[in-house]
């Protein structure tokens, strides 16, 4: 899975890295392409999933524009972004979380461990729920 996601974030940065006009346009209206990936533990699993993250039509996220609301009203740091105030348990099961690509035409890199499942969505909302 980790050369699929190589191949995705080297086609990614090789077409934003060409595309002159995002230093230009208006920050709504700059290139967002951002591959989101989630690790559970072995408690959960040990699973792992990714998906693209473009905010346009046709974008694989299943829940694309709460995902892109959500980062644009607490930006792509994930360390920021703050619970809902969801119930969640004290099982520790920890998920990490990483963005890695553009947000708006910005670089990010974001990694995060949260304690478990629940408390991850509770903090990033739509963001990683695909």
């Amino acid at each position: 899975m980790s050369g699929r996601i190589t191949a995705i974030v080297a086609v990614l940065v090789s077409l934003l890295a060409f595309s002159g006009t995002a230093q230009a346009a208006p920050a709504s209206h700059r290139a967002t392409a951002l591959l989101l990936s989630v690790r559970y533990s072995e408690v959960e699993g040990g699973a792992a999933k990714a998906t693209v993250l473009t905010c346009e039509r046709g974008d694989r996220h299943p829940r694309r524009a709460l995902a892109c609301a959500t980062l644009d009203a607490a930006g792509p740091d994930l360390g920021a972004m703050e619970s809902d105030e969801r119930a969640c348990t004290f099982i520790y099961a920890p998920v990490e979380v990483s963005l890695f690509g553009f947000w708006r035409g910005v670089p990010v890199n974001e990694t995060h461990t949260y304690p478990n499942s629940c408390v991850m969505l509770a903090h990033t909302g739509a963001v990683f729920d695909f």
